[in-house]
């Protein structure tokens, strides 16, 4: 490792607190998996966002009139994106209850509002509002959507933000330099992306939830307008 061409090597003798395998082990894989469950999320909801502002919008024929729905993948992503969520509330979950436990045996306490103790906690909370909102009915296909990217910007915060933005705490071992732009640009382009269809969706529909399809008479509408 010494020899390998990194410009700028740090390398030190590892902390005593990293020396425990068995916590290292099972704290970080759990984390780094909750990470992947949270990017699928992402991913999805990406997915979704883009048949939101490109796809087609079908309109709905009814006796009262007409309403315009959705293109008709985004029902099922939506169902994806929340069950990806709920893998990614239980590992996060699990891996800040194991990360408290290896504090304990570590540091003597529990938790004590480290950085990256604390932006856990968000990280967690933000998803738990998503999915209890999707689940209470306050928020449609759209909706987690959007919370599939805001969920991910929490969890970038927590892991990147906190090593390489803050850089304050005890996970000092962690900490790096490098990257805001890459960082701040994933920021921006995931939230134009979500403004985008989030104005496409209100222009389409009149709202951020268009209605569901209640009866077999739908005309498909493109981007450009044609019926078909």
């Amino acid at each position: 490792a010494w020899f390998f061409p990194i410009p700028g090597k740090q390398f030190s003798s590892l902390q005593p607190v990293l020396r425990d395998n068995f916590w290292l082990t099972i704290h970080v894989l759990t984390i780094v998996s909750s990470y992947a469950a949270g990017a699928l999320a992402w991913g999805l909801g990406c997915l979704s966002l883009g048949y939101y502002l490109f796809g087609t919008y079908r309109t709905q024929s009814r006796t009262t009139g007409k309403k315009r729905l959705a293109p008709e993948a985004c029902t099922a992503l939506a169902g994806y994106i929340y069950k990806a969520m709920q893998v990614a509330v239980m590992l996060l979950a699990a891996g800040t209850i194991l990360g408290g436990l290896w504090a304990d045996v570590s540091w003597g306490r529990f938790w004590g509002w480290d950085p990256k103790e604390v932006w856990a906690l968000v990280s967690l909370l933000a998803y738990l509002v998503v999915l209890h909102g999707r689940y209470a009915g306050w928020i449609g296909n759209f909706g987690i959507a959007a919370g599939s990217v805001a969920g991910a910007a929490v969890i970038g915060m927590s892991w990147y933000g906190v090593n390489f933005l803050l850089g304050a705490g005890l996970h000092s071992y962690g900490f790096g330099k490098g990257g805001q732009t890459e960082f701040f640009s994933f920021l921006v382009l995931n939230f134009l992306l979500l403004f985008s269809a989030g104005v496409r969706l209100r222009r389409e529909t009149g709202n951020f939830e268009a209605a569901q399809p209640s009866e077999p008479d739908l005309v498909a509408i493109d981007s450009s307008g044609a019926s078909r």
